[in-house]
């Protein structure tokens, strides 16, 4: 069996444990296997432990993708810090993610003692008003069929 470990259509190229240089960086792809996908390759055995240039692309696409997203991550996370960090003290209650939106904070009461009724919802709340009064609308006219 002398075919690519990876596609086994077409014969090996290259090594899979013998290091390369491309763009000025050396690269082994079998590290770049174990790094990219979490895959330890079979080396042992008498078939080849090659892989074709159609794979290598592939392989090196694949690398290049998650390098691109890992520095993406970073940037943003260190993004989000400086943002946390701008944050004034009186906001220090809400999230990076609530600032950044400007989303506002509901807070739940659990308290005893806090505890809303339907009523106390709907006089505060227009949305929950119009709600409630659909409800016992369409409750009404079932009744009076």
């Amino acid at each position: 069996m002398d075919s690519c470990r990876c596609c086994l259509r077409c014969p090996p190229d290259n090594d899979l444990t013998t290091p390369y240089t491309h763009n000025g960086k050396t690269e082994t792809f079998y590290d770049m296997f174990k790094e990219c996908f979490n895959i330890h390759l079979v080396l042992g055995g008498s078939g080849s432990c090659g892989i074709c240039s159609a794979c290598v692309g592939r392989l090196r696409d694949a690398s290049d993708f998650k390098l691109q997203v890992q520095r993406s991550q970073a940037e943003l996370q260190a993004l989000l810090v400086k943002v946390e960090s701008a944050v004034k003290p009186e906001q220090d209650d809400h999230s990076v993610i609530d600032v950044f939106y400007e989303v506002p904070i509901l807070e739940e009461h659990s308290e005893v003692g806090d505890e809303k009724t339907k009523e106390d919802v709907t006089d505060e709340d227009p949305l929950a008003k119009s709600e409630t009064d659909d409800v016992m609308s369409d409750g009404d006219s079932s009744a009076a069929d």
